[in-house]
């Protein structure tokens, strides 16, 4: 049981870590591509999961943590399909892109 609590506080702190990476990344000119509101999608969307990760099914989870490591890692989080696309201008309280969803 420690184990997993340990993990939950680890996989929590990767999550909210990346929403802070991702924020300042696009306040220093990083993500140009991104609009503020896609950008705000993402943070809340990490902090979602961060927060209440049994409100979200695990897939979603797995692939936020997933995009988490890609954004600390700097290794093309835009693979992701958690991603907004460039340009898009998505609402603020929907995380998943339209075409992600069933």
């Amino acid at each position: 049981m420690r184990t997993r609590v340990r993990h939950g506080h680890a996989v929590t702190a990767l999550l909210l870590q990346a929403r802070s990476i991702v924020l300042v990344r696009r306040r220093t000119g990083r993500y140009d591509d991104l609009s503020d509101a896609a950008v705000n999608v993402v943070s809340n969307g990490l902090t979602g999961v961060a927060v209440d990760p049994s409100a979200v099914p695990a897939p979603l989870r797995e692939e936020a943590t997933a995009l988490a490591h890609r954004i600390v890692d700097d290794d093309h989080p835009e693979d992701s399909p958690l991603w907004p696309p460039p340009g898009e201008d998505l609402p603020v309280t929907s995380w998943i892109h339209p075409s992600l969803v069933a």
